[in-house]
C-alpha cells in the first residue's frame, strides 16, 4: 500500500490515518491543519510540521500490537486500507462504502472509517472534512488543542 511515509507522525496517536495517497498529500495536510491535528498545511516536509494526536501509516497491522492502546479512531483511505484495518484489528470483512463506520468491541472500543482515496475525483473537500471530523471526535481529539482533547 502507499502512503506518505510509514509510521509519520505522532508516537501516540488517537488517530490514526491509513493509506492515503501519495499524490494527495498537500490536500491532506491542508485538511489536517484545518481540523487542528497538523501544525501546518504544507505536507510533512514543511517547516515546523507536526501531527498532534495522529499517525500515518501504509498498513496498521506492522504497528497495531505497539498503537492498540492509544488509537481510539481510524480513517481507512479506499478498499485496500479498509480490508488491511478490519484485518488488522480482527473484525469480520465488510464492504467498502464512503463513510461507512465499524466499531471494534471490547474495553477500548475503536471506530473505522470509510473514505474515499484522496486521489479520487468524487472526494469532494466537504465529504474529506466531515470524515476527519467524525473521526477527530471520535478520537477525542479537540480542534485547535494540540491535538489532545
Amino acid at each position: 500500500m502507499p502512503t506518505i511515509v510509514p509510521g509519520y507522525g505522532d508516537a501516540l496517536p488517537s488517530l490514526l490515518l491509513v493509506d492515503p495517497a501519495t499524490t494527495a498529500e498537500l490536500r491532506l495536510f491542508g485538511a489536517l491543519h484545518l481540523a487542528g491535528v497538523a501544525a501546518t498545511p504544507e505536507g510533512r516536509h514543511g517547516a515546523g510540521q507536526k501531527l498532534f494526536g495522529a499517525r500515518i501509516v501504509a498498513d496498521p497491522a506492522p504497528e497495531w500490537t505497539d498503537l492498540r492502546r492509544f488509537v481510539r479512531a481510524i480513517v481507512a483511505f479506499g478498499p485496500r486500507a479498509w480490508e488491511a484495518t478490519l484485518g488488522a484489528l480482527s473484525l469480520e470483512p465488510s464492504g467498502f462504502v464512503h463513510g461507512g463506520t465499524v466499531s471494534s468491541a471490547g474495553d477500548r472500543p475503536v471506530t473505522v472509517l470509510g473514505c474515499l482515496p484522496l486521489d479520487d475525483p468524487g472526494l469532494t473537500d466537504a465529504m474529506l472534512a466531515e470524515t476527519l471530523s467524525v473521526a477527530q471526535r471520535a478520537a477525542g481529539l479537540s480542534w485547535g488543542c494540540g491535538g489532545r482533547g
